[in-house]
């Protein structure tokens, strides 16, 4: 089995570091919706799940599927592959800040500005523009749910243009704890060497 990523593999991650700096609230409720994925890349679909926390996001991907689980109880990202049964996994809070925030710490790393209130399929939403403090990272709008005490839909203006994510046909239904479990049988491979990472 080959230990090195793939084209698809490479693409995977470096989305995953855009899509996981969005904020996390650890007190959302367990929900799960449909993903839609705007970028100069192009639009990729997709599945979110939401537990206690614990995040899991399925995205097709070039006529596959990867699938991505941060486990904040864990402070661990872990990348499957389930087409070639591996993994990897990287440091959730590690120099690259891989993992979610809350969206009460966001006015730590920048300037928090709200611009009132907004329905965003059918949820009542409070808007907010964040600016960060390193203006190289660009600002982003975020639609925060009161409800489910997340945003169901992002705007990130940066460096490699505007990304667009939003979360539709939300289900507020109990999420199954084994969805943010690595299946049996998957071997775990090391992590591509990329800018601003430490080899795991």
């Amino acid at each position: 089995m080959k230990k090195h990523m793939t084209r698809f593999g490479i693409f995977g991650v470096i989305l995953v570091i855009t899509i996981l700096v969005l904020p996390i609230s650890g007190n959302a409720v367990d929900f799960s919706a449909d993903m839609i994925n705007k970028s100069p890349m192009g639009t990729i679909n997709g599945k979110v799940f939401f537990k206690e926390g614990n995040f899991r996001q399925e995205m097709d991907m070039g006529g596959g599927n990867q699938v991505t689980i941060f486990r904040k109880d864990k402070g661990l990202v872990w990348i499957l592959m389930p087409g070639q049964m591996m993994y990897m996994e990287m440091d959730g809070d590690g120099a690259q800040n891989m993992g979610p925030v809350d969206p009460d710490e966001l006015g730590k790393m920048g300037k928090m500005e709200y611009l009132g209130k907004e329905k965003v399929n059918d949820y009542s939403c409070s808007k907010y523009r964040f600016t960060h403090n390193d203006p190289s990272l660009g600002t982003g709008t975020y639609w925060i749910s009161e409800k489910l005490n997340f945003p169901v839909k992002m705007e990130m203006d940066g460096p490699s243009g505007q990304m667009v994510t939003e979360y539709r046909n939300i289900s507020e239904k109990t999420v199954p704890g084994s969805l943010f479990d690595i299946p049996s049988g998957y071997q775990k491979m090391s992590m591509p060497m990329m800018p601003g990472m430490e080899q795991q």
